[in-house]
């Protein structure tokens, strides 16, 4: 018995990535300068191109080379921008900032519901109300 070399999907870690950005899908796949039903042809290849994977890494700010290190050889270098970084305005930088601000108050607002909620229960099951 031979020992079953472990394959990761390109197409897979892809998507997966993508998923998490900020951006759309429609705006990943142009901005790495491909159509946008193109992207769910790519995620379906499980040995995608090395050169189409750094295309997309570079939109998403992502290095693949960390989950695929026989690719470093295919990593676009751009002389003014490191990559994987995406240098933001001041201005994207106050609204993205603003943005997480508004999610923290609407979830920590969410949870002091819950709380006092749960606390009601609580108080409720163990016979402590209105003691």
């Amino acid at each position: 018995m031979g020992k079953k070399k472990f394959h990761i999907s390109r197409g897979e870690v892809l998507h997966k990535v993508a998923k998490t950005s900020r951006l759309s899908i429609k705006e990943i796949a142009e901005k790495a300068g491909y159509k946008y039903p193109t992207f769910y042809l790519h995620i379906k290849k499980a040995d995608l191109p090395y050169e189409t994977l750094a295309r997309y890494g570079q939109v998403l700010g992502h290095d693949f080379s960390d989950e695929f290190p026989d690719m470093m050889d295919y990593i676009f270098k751009d002389s003014h921008v490191a990559y994987g970084v995406k240098k933001l305005t001041y201005e994207e930088l106050e609204a993205e900032k603003e943005r997480w601000l508004n999610k923290y108050h609407q979830l920590n607002e969410k949870y002091q519901l819950l709380s006092e909620k749960y606390h009601e229960l609580l108080e409720e099951k163990l016979g402590l109300k209105g003691k």
